[in-house]
């Protein structure tokens, strides 16, 4: 994401706006109106607004939405007592935003993202930054694509430059196999590969060299620990569910997409808005029921999205 007028801003240059009906819900069943009313937020990196209208709507006492370019446009849709700052970067929160201002931080699938050095997330920095922003017993809330390997069906891949060119060559030779299994997981990891370029993840380092995308939850638990945040929940709230094949046809875009992206929501919400989604002994069988539905309309790339909700100490 570049801080300059001649590029688009992340959201703008990836059509977010009509993709981002495909990949997740993530409204109710990310944040409770008992968890913001009354309350002093911020929503971090809020990219379309969505997230920050919703919780305006809860009756937070205040709310100030950021994004880290310096011209991205205010969502149209955004009340005007939403503040919106922008230049707002993973680097600089503890500069950009008052200390103790905030009761509530959300950082909604923006956390795996922000690199201070090259191929390396600096999740303990974000989370340090964080916690000068919080009031004494605030909350931080964060929803973060799970750690996920890409499989190296060559081998070590640990020398190549671009891991997921190498493994895309190996891909192509698999998808032909006889052997069910073996033509199976080629067809996901090409799903996995499209995911990683459409959203240009940073890679992780793994047991094949840099194969890894998203974060490593326990390594995130860790990290929260550290930076003087006690953990009050980690779960699984729902898959994020990539639509392979999709985003290159944004480009001609029609009526039938946005429809599409609409009867998706709607499974969604149909799901992960029913009391059971919050039971973590039920949830996998309504996750598992809501991904086979959605696949019947077109194929998707499931990967979990796991929501940690965590107080600063002191």
């Amino acid at each position: 994401m570049q801080d300059n007028n001649a590029e688009q801003v992340w959201e703008q240059a990836r059509d977010w706006a009509v993709i981002r009906p495909f990949v997740y819900y993530q409204r109710e069943n990310l944040v409770s109106r008992n968890m913001v009313e009354g309350r002093d937020v911020v929503d971090f990196s809020a990219g379309l607004g969505d997230l920050s209208s919703y919780v305006h709507s809860l009756g937070s006492s205040s709310l100030l939405a950021t994004v880290p370019e310096t011209h991205a446009p205010r969502p149209s849709e955004l009340p005007e007592s939403v503040e919106w700052r922008t230049e707002v970067g993973a680097s600089n929160i503890s500069e950009m935003l008052q200390a103790d201002s905030a009761d509530v931080v959300l950082a909604r699938m923006v956390i795996q993202f922000p690199t201070v050095e090259s191929h390396a997330i600096d999740v303990d920095g974000i989370l340090s930054q964080m916690r000068t922003v919080l009031r004494s017993g605030g909350t931080m809330l964060v929803t973060t694509h799970a750690y996920f390997s890409l499989p190296a069906f060559a081998g070590d891949r640990s020398g190549d430059h671009d891991h997921l060119a190498a493994v895309e060559a190996d891909v192509q030779q698999l998808l032909g196999s006889d052997d069910v299994f073996t033509r199976s997981v080629a067809t996901e990891t090409v799903g996995l590969i499209e995911l990683v370029r459409y959203l240009d993840l940073p890679p992780r380092e793994g047991p094949f060299g840099r194969t890894g995308f998203g974060l490593k939850i326990p390594m995130l638990v860790n990290s929260f620990v550290k930076a003087g945040f006690t953990v009050e929940s980690v779960d699984e709230i729902e898959p994020f569910t990539f639509p392979t094949g999709l985003p290159e046809s944004v480009s001609h875009l029609n009526e039938s997409i946005t429809e599409l992206g609409a009867r998706v929501m709607a499974i969604k919400q149909k799901h992960l808005a029913t009391p059971g989604a919050a039971d973590p002994y039920l949830r996998p069988v309504i996750l598992g029921n809501m991904i086979r539905e959605i696949r019947a309309l077109l194929p998707v790339t499931a990967v979990p999205i796991v929501r940690i909700v965590a107080t600063r100490d002191g």
